[in-house]
């Protein structure tokens, strides 16, 4: 299902002329960071490591650190 749902919201973005989404989740969270991967989406570059992970310090306010991805999308 979660696949579907964003295949459908990453048309929608490309028919927009968005050439680029981005998505975040938390270090542990691996089944989201699995899955985003996944569905092509690259890992951007934090300012530390967290279990080999690059993460954005407390992205979310002090001590909630997030892994941050992007993934190109082709213009419709």
């Amino acid at each position: 299902m979660a696949r579907g749902l964003y295949t459908a919201f990453l048309h929608q973005a490309a028919e927009a002329g968005c050439r680029r989404v981005r998505s975040v989740t938390s270090p542990g969270n691996t089944g989201s960071i699995a899955f985003h991967r996944a569905l092509g989406f690259a890992l951007e570059e934090g300012d530390r490591r967290v279990d080999g992970l690059p993460v954005h310090s407390d992205y979310d306010g002090p001590g909630h650190d997030r892994v941050c991805f992007s993934r190109q999308i082709t213009p419709r």
